[in-house]
């Protein structure tokens, strides 16, 4: 195998496409053909040439033309191709937070009928989203489980965390606590308002 490229596309994600490493060089000739060894969304490995890739003429190890059995037409199948893309593309919009920090995905769920298994003996809805018990933890069975936004929202690693009568609460938590609507507690505490007052000022409509 030749050294490292200039263009490294490791990690990268390509459409349904997550370039794993390089492949070894292959073709006729003084210039070899550049391959990577891709992992596609439905779980398969294919090997798929730079020019491929980076034109946009190969998205997916040709499930995506094939309507992969169930799994396009399925919520489950967005999550897990959401949780992939936020932990191994660079260019994903949440990446910085999750792949970026170090978060990872445990190897049985590169297989989406695996995943999916462990996600329905695991009580999922179509209402709920997965979720990392641990925030620094990685997406694997020990580590995540099924919740409502609300309890999402409580375990997030950005909440901000208030203390109030010796206890401390999420954003979300005080909200319920003192009966009021979380935007409304968001702008009293935006507005500078001090506990007290927040606390003494019944919501009425819209909180202004």
């Amino acid at each position: 195998m030749a050294g490292k490229l200039r263009n490294d596309l490791t990690g990268r994600t390509f459409e349904y496409l997550t370039v794993l490493c390089r492949s070894d060089d292959s073709g006729n000739g003084k210039k070899p053909v550049v391959k990577w060894k891709c992992q596609c969304l439905c779980g398969k490995i294919v090997h798929v040439k730079s020019d491929s890739l980076t034109s946009g003429h190969t998205k997916s190890c040709g499930c995506r033309k094939r309507k992969h059995g169930y799994a396009n037409k399925e919520r489950l199948y967005q999550t897990w191709k959401n949780m992939r893309r936020r932990c191994n593309d660079p260019n994903n919009s949440r990446w910085e937070h999750y792949g970026g920090k170090g978060v990872a995905i445990c190897p049985e769920w590169d297989d989406y009928k695996v995943f999916r298994q462990w996600a329905m003996g695991s009580g999922y809805t179509d209402n709920l989203s997965i979720d990392r018990i641990d925030v620094d933890g990685d997406y694997c069975p020990e580590n995540c489980r099924w919740v409502d936004d609300k309890t999402q929202a409580n375990n997030m690693s950005t909440n901000r965390i208030i203390e109030y009568e010796g206890s401390e609460m999420t954003m979300s938590e005080l909200a319920d606590h003192l009966d009021l609507s979380y935007s409304a507690l968001q702008h009293r505490i935006e507005r500078g308002w001090n506990m007290d007052r927040i606390v003494a000022t019944p919501q009425r409509g819209v909180d202004v």
